[in-house]
């Protein structure tokens, strides 16, 4: 049976909160009928997407990979040395929660109270946190939940690599806590909990949780994958009475627009992202009207603010040798035949205690600098410091992690074991924006992600690069830098990369005939692992805090953690929706994504959209009349939560 043409509430795009509202609204009311318009594939039962430990072949640009839109700055930037930034999104069913890198991790309380919006505190968001949780860890607080829909768990495995980093974060000033996800640690280090369900093994992700596990037990849900939403349809009184779509490819009817028009008799609500929502309303007539008026599109309403403010978090990569004894991933990850074989056939026998029901990113942490340390983080930072952390105590500046393994091509990187020190900035004060550049939804937009526009991100990426530099160093696993994937600095300078050391080098190539060689001064082997070595901090002169600034701007990416460019607040300060996540100026349309936060949230942002979805299915509900059911309908694969801590039940 083909779709219907008209249905009750249509939610355009199926990321993570787009899920939510889709499968709580439906399950709330087996008469109620909705339509979640995807414009990726469907992703159930992909094993390239429920198997946690192969998430990095999601991450491919090789034109094949059809999982991740690839959003490209449209003007080369200063602030990158001339260089051009790329932003991955999802393009599946599920959004980033089907293909990201499963961290879980949640934003401070402070966070949600600076939206200073009426409904949106931290205290009456709680509620939601828990509801929408199947935490599977042990826990000394009271904010988590144990009968949602999500899981959260160590994984099956956890690398002994981890222990290691945690050894070596306390010995640098980083204490270690049982949870720095409780919305008010912000200078500690942790076993990193994942989106995996420990009894299954199998990613966690919001379309299983929310959307399948609805279609398998009612016929109200109306999946339509491939598809893009071209714009919101609106009656004379500026009403949202339904969509139109387009293909995801435009290959047929000699390229000219094919639309498929559905009605909706309630609401519309748009899940397109960060990046998506505010394209979809600018060709629907919601935006700038300057902008709306040069691309021939009606004003409904004028609103400035859409595709303004863009927000993300920006992290580098930093790539350190490891003794050849150390578990990565390295083998899998280059394609040695009999480790992929030894690793698969594992997963068949028992996936939920698999290394593959990891994601080999096992510690990590959330800091702060001292006093000291402000004092060599530069004025910018420090009006920053002073103006929005210094009286939160609960806002980190800084994420890292270890990843057991290179995150890196490996066809670029040389033999041996690594480990990956990843480093984002939590709370940018760069901005950026997105418009369209004509109303056809194939054209691409215009994009300027804003990266490193504001000289106060670069101090505090060059502080935890030192920081992270000085826990690799103190690990028992560490043999030298990477030194392709670090600063370059000058070979006379104290903080020179050194490189492999030649025991663990000769170790790797026995009979090569190379190992050792003079190569000079730009390569430096390290020194021969020792034990019981002290290690005193690396001294930074200001010609190497300018090499280090060089290689962020060269090498600084996306998390891919989009989020700002409908903003809720008052609509005279650029807002675009209010407390109801209401578009100004319509009626039944509502923003239900990341793209409402009118201020960044230190935190891998799936947590967060599932939260805004939680609320925005939670405001739909209220004004249908329906209430949310609880608990869900049952995941897919998956016992049903036991509604208390469940690390003591067998797998």
């Amino acid at each position: 049976m083909g779709h219907p043409e008209e249905v009750d509430v249509i939610v355009c795009g199926g990321g993570p909160a787009g899920c939510v509202v889709a499968g709580r609204l439906a399950y709330a009311d087996p008469t109620l009928k909705v339509m979640l318009i995807e414009g990726g594939a469907n992703n159930r039962d992909d094993p390239w997407v429920y198997r946690p430990g192969i998430y990095v072949r999601n991450m491919q640009r090789n034109g094949i990979n059809d999982k991740a839109t690839f959003y490209t700055d449209s003007m080369e930037s200063s602030h990158l040395r001339g260089r051009k930034a790329i932003v991955p999104c999802a393009n599946i069913l599920g959004g980033g929660s089907s293909i990201n890198f499963q961290m879980y991790t949640r934003a401070s309380a402070s966070d949600w109270d600076d939206f200073n919006t009426e409904g949106w505190a931290a205290k009456d968001l709680v509620p939601l946190m828990k509801r929408l949780e199947n935490y599977q860890k042990p826990c000394n607080n009271d904010t988590h939940g144990y009968d949602g829909p999500i899981a959260i768990s160590n994984g099956g495995q956890i690398t002994p690599v981890a222990q290691d980093f945690l050894r070596a974060s306390h010995a640098v000033g980083i204490p270690y806590s049982d949870d720095i996800q409780d919305l008010t640690t912000a200078h500690a280090a942790e076993i990193w909990a994942k989106y995996i369900n420990r009894h299954t093994g199998r990613r966690s992700d919001a379309a299983s949780a929310y959307v399948h596990s609805v279609m398998d037990v009612q016929d109200n849900l109306y999946l339509r994958t491939n598809a893009r939403v071209s714009r919101v349809l609106f009656d004379d009184n500026n009403k949202a009475v339904g969509v139109a779509y387009v293909p995801s490819r435009n290959r047929a009817n000699g390229g000219q627009l094919a639309e498929t028009v559905v009605k909706a008799r309630k609401m519309v609500v748009l899940s397109s992202g960060t990046l998506g929502t505010p394209q979809i309303l600018e060709r629907s007539g919601v935006g700038n009207g300057d902008l709306l008026r040069q691309h021939g599109i009606k004003v409904v309403s004028d609103l400035p603010g859409v595709g303004e403010q863009y927000q993300d978090h920006y992290t580098t990569l930093s790539i350190y040798r490891v003794s050849n004894d150390t578990i990565t991933t390295d083998d899998f990850l280059r394609g040695v035949k009999e480790v992929q074989k030894e690793l698969f056939a594992e997963w068949e026998a028992s996936p939920e205690k698999a290394r593959l029901s990891s994601n080999f990113i096992d510690a990590g942490f959330k800091i702060r600098p001292t006093a000291e340390e402000l004092k060599e983080m530069g004025p910018e930072f420090n009006e920053l410091w002073d103006r929005y952390f210094k009286d939160k105590p609960d806002k980190p500046v800084m994420f890292g992690s270890i990843v057991a393994g290179a995150y890196a091509d490996h066809a670029q990187l040389p033999p041996g074991k690594f480990i990956t020190m990843f480093q984002y900035l939590e709370y940018p004060a760069s901005r950026g924006k997105i418009h369209i550049k004509s109303s056809n939804p194939y054209i691409e937009p215009f994009f300027d992600s804003g990266f490193m526009n504001n000289k106060a991100d670069f101090a505090p990426i060059r502080w935890s690069y030192k920081k992270t530099r000085e826990i690799a160093r103190r690990m028992d696993a560490y043999r030298g830098e990477l030194t392709s994937h670090h600063p370059h600095f000058h070979p006379a300078s104290a903080a020179v990369s050194q490189d492999i050391d030649i025991e663990t080098a000769k170790q790797l190539l026995p009979d090569g005939l190379t190992v050792g060689i003079h190569m000079g001064t730009w390569h430096r082997p390290s020194k021969p692992y020792d034990a019981d070595k002290v290690h005193d901090d690396i001294k930074y002169s200001a010609e190497d805090d300018k090499a280090i600034d060089d290689w962020v701007a060269d090498h600084v990416e996306t998390t891919w953690h989009s989020l700002g460019t409908c903003a809720m607040k008052p609509r005279e300060q650029g807002g675009v929706v209010d407390k109801r996540l209401s578009v100004f100026g319509t009626e039944n349309l509502k923003c239900v994504d990341l793209s409402i936060c009118p201020d960044n949230l230190g935190t891998n942002t799936y947590s967060s959209a599932l939260l805004v979805g939680e609320k925005g299915a939670q405001l739909i509900a209220e004004e249908l009349g329906l209430k949310i059911k609880t608990p869900h309908a049952p995941v897919p694969h998956a016992p049903v939560p036991a509604g208390r801590p469940a690390t003591q039940q067998p797998r």
